[in-house]
């Protein structure tokens, strides 16, 4: 299958969690992990999240750093990457939104391709509709999803959570690099959401990891990069 490479991003507190049970903790990796996150940006074509976590942190997914902005385009990108939502029922905000309203950033919207015209008619003025068909248990096919990124010329993509698009995404053999901020914190709580929410691996589908980097950072946390082993030698 030809697809971009895929890698994703994302800080948890040592057990796993990405916030607190009251989901009212963002940006806890601190400033080391937002330039690195800054840096991931400026390497990839697009950079993709699910609808949850755009209607809970309003993300802007752009590349902040002059510098890294001036290096794209003298390379001859664009100056921000692509910002891709999965939404399968296209139930996103539009007024207020910050994601919606930022300048100079195209926008894609994958989503099921037997919606109805409604919904896709109110953001056709906003970004660009990706129409993806539907798995035979109704999930959005991914791997088609990404067959047609490919298409559209993104070679990387970034991906940056929420759990339940990248669970998809792992379960579906589209992760090539996961790159792990852990952070010297304790969350608790069943109901805290964690990096990979959805209904989980069995005994004979687990995934192995390789670890490429460790580095040690302010405060105590960890920078981790690891790349998935192939599921045989899981």
């Amino acid at each position: 299958m030809i697809r971009p490479f895929t890698y994703l991003n994302v800080a948890t507190s040592l057990d796993g969690k990405i916030t607190t049970a009251a989901r009212d903790l963002i940006g806890f990796g601190g400033p080391e992990d937002q330039d690195r996150m800054d840096q991931l940006r400026a390497g990839a074509d697009a950079v993709m999240i699910g609808a949850g976590t755009l209607r809970a942190e309003d993300p802007l997914l752009t590349v902040r750093s002059g510098e890294r902005i001036a290096a794209r385009l003298a390379a001859g990108r664009s100056a921000q990457p692509v910002a891709i939502v999965v939404s399968r029922r296209l139930d996103l905000p539009l007024a207020g939104s910050a994601f919606f309203a930022a300048p100079g950033v195209e926008r894609w919207l994958a989503t099921a391709a037997d919606l109805p015209p409604g919904p896709a008619a109110a953001y056709a003025d906003h970004a660009v509709i990706l129409p993806v068909p539907a798995r035979p248990d109704g999930a959005l096919d991914l791997a088609d999803l990404l067959q047609a990124l490919h298409r559209r010329g993104i070679r990387k993509l970034l991906v940056e959570g929420g759990g339940q698009l990248n669970f998809s995404l792992l379960a579906a053999g589209l992760i090539d690099e996961i790159h792990l901020t852990l952070c010297p914190l304790l969350f608790g709580g069943d109901r805290a959401p964690t990096a990979f929410e959805g209904a989980g691996l069995s005994a004979a589908t687990i995934r192995t990891l390789e670890l490429i980097s460790l580095e040690r950072g302010a405060e105590s946390r960890l920078f981790l990069r690891y790349r998935l082993c192939p599921p045989s030698a899981a």
